[in-house]
């Protein structure tokens, strides 16, 4: 992959740095000034120091809540993985399944 050398303006201040994709860096760039206009708009009395570490907590919370909602589909596909192989069988599926039929008995 090829490393790119750009600067970042955010907040207007200017950071050099390398990255691999340019317009990826560039939306991520354009995504945390816009956070941080936000937070100008909603606190016009705070400095654009404060309003940047505003926006920063708002990501954080923003990606905490991510992570945990991660966990949890990897959980589900876990328990799933472990009901379609057979290893537990104590645990009910989680979809019924309206269209299959049950084996006749005897057979």
């Amino acid at each position: 992959m090829e490393k790119n050398k750009m600067v970042l303006n955010i907040a207007g201040q200017e950071f050099r740095i390398t990255a691999g994709s340019e317009e990826e860096v560039r939306a991520l760039e354009e995504d945390v000034n816009n956070r941080i206009r936000k937070m100008q708009a909603r606190y016009p009395w705070q400095s654009t120091s404060r309003c940047t570490l505003l926006a920063m907590l708002e990501m954080a919370d923003e990606l905490r809540s991510l992570n945990a909602a991660h966990a949890d589909v990897d959980k589900k596909i876990a328990e799933l993985t472990r009901l379609r192989t057979g290893e537990e069988k104590t645990v009910t599926p989680p979809v019924k399944r309206p269209f299959e039929r049950k084996k006749p008995v005897g057979v």
